[in-house]
């Protein structure tokens, strides 16, 4: 009677550990993740402060912002409140000059070298092997092209084509040996 109720408590110990490390509770990461986020904010902050907005300070300026791809209303918002820290005046009706702000380029990219041998599933038995790195290094890459036309406000004539913005973030990850892993990254270097 021992014996099989002890059998019975460590099957039901067994069943709950099996059901408890199935059942993990973990949330779902963003999309884009937040290294992808931090890469793109940092590289059209960086795109934006090479550009000259010192001209148009102190003037009533109109900002029309276009978007290849990405978030189109966050870009959008960043580049007016942008615009404004750099002393001009935003005005929807009746500005002195418009600003067409063209985002060409907004993304990531990411590319990978490895030194041993890559994740692959076994023929015939159909297991998994995992990646074994001697030497790994992940490239993450963040990007912005800015091409900024400035037209007049009332006629839209074209006045002046701004230098374009180049911005560029990164941040890379490398794996030495299986084991010691480390990154390297500038995003959290605020633009100039």
């Amino acid at each position: 009677m021992r014996r099989r109720a002890g059998l019975l408590g460590l099957h039901a110990a067994i069943v709950g550990l099996l059901v408890g490390c199935s059942l993990s509770g973990s949330i779902d990461p963003t999309k884009p993740s937040g290294i992808s986020q931090q890469l793109l904010i940092r590289s059209l902050e960086r795109g934006l402060a090479k550009l000259d907005l010192q001209r148009f300070s102190g003037r009533d300026v109109d900002v029309d912002v276009f978007v290849q791809s990405g978030n189109e209303a966050f870009i959008r918002e960043f580049v007016i409140a942008w615009v404004k820290a750099h002393g001009a005046r935003i005005v929807w009706k009746a500005p002195s000059v418009k600003l067409k702000v063209f985002a060409s380029v907004y993304g990531t990219d990411q590319y990978t070298s490895l030194l041993g041998i890559p994740a692959f599933q076994a023929p015939v038995v159909n297991v998994p092997v995992p990646e074994i790195a001697l030497f790994k290094w992940t490239r993450n890459r963040g990007q912005t092209e800015l091409r900024v036309y400035a037209v007049d406000g009332v006629t839209e004539d074209f006045v002046e084509q701004l230098p374009l913005g180049v911005g560029r973030s990164k941040s890379d990850d490398f794996t030495v040996l299986l084991f010691i892993g480390f990154s390297v990254s500038d995003i959290d270097k605020p633009a100039n």
